[in-house]
């Protein structure tokens, strides 16, 4: 089941994993399964049309992350998304790439003990984008 509420306990829980203390505004969505958030999304530093994504999860899949994407173009209203993941999370950074994510630079030392990989995703570019291929494409 995907939730919004409680965000501060999704955020707090996403917080953890990642090492990033956030602070509001933000919105949250999170896979629960069995009463158990398996995977978390924080949504902040929104520009009207970015948004930055912050996620961790046990279990991530492609389809989750498709509707996540989804609902930061028609929820949120961005044109884009932001995402950051460890340097050292080569799982993380596979499934952005398989998203439509490019690399967009690196951030020295974001995580304290590892550098962060800055990933950006426009909506024409991402499997449910402009160009997708089949109905669900815009």
């Amino acid at each position: 089941m995907i939730v919004s509420e409680p965000s501060a306990e999704i955020a707090a829980w996403v917080g953890a994993r990642i090492g990033v203390n956030f602070h509001p505004p933000y919105t949250t969505l999170a896979h629960v399964d069995r009463g158990r958030i398996i995977a978390g999304f924080v949504f902040n530093a929104w520009t009207e049309h970015d948004i930055e994504i912050s996620l961790a999860a046990d279990r991530l899949s492609l389809t989750l992350m498709r509707a996540v994407l989804d609902y930061v173009v028609k929820q949120l209203g961005c044109c884009r998304a932001t995402c950051r993941t460890r340097a050292d999370n080569s799982k993380a950074q596979t499934l952005l790439e398989r998203c439509g994510a490019r690399q967009e630079g690196r951030q020295h030392g974001y995580f304290g003990d590892c550098d962060a990989l800055l990933y950006g995703i426009i909506k024409e570019d991402f499997p449910y984008g402009l160009h997708a291929k089949g109905p669900q494409g815009a």
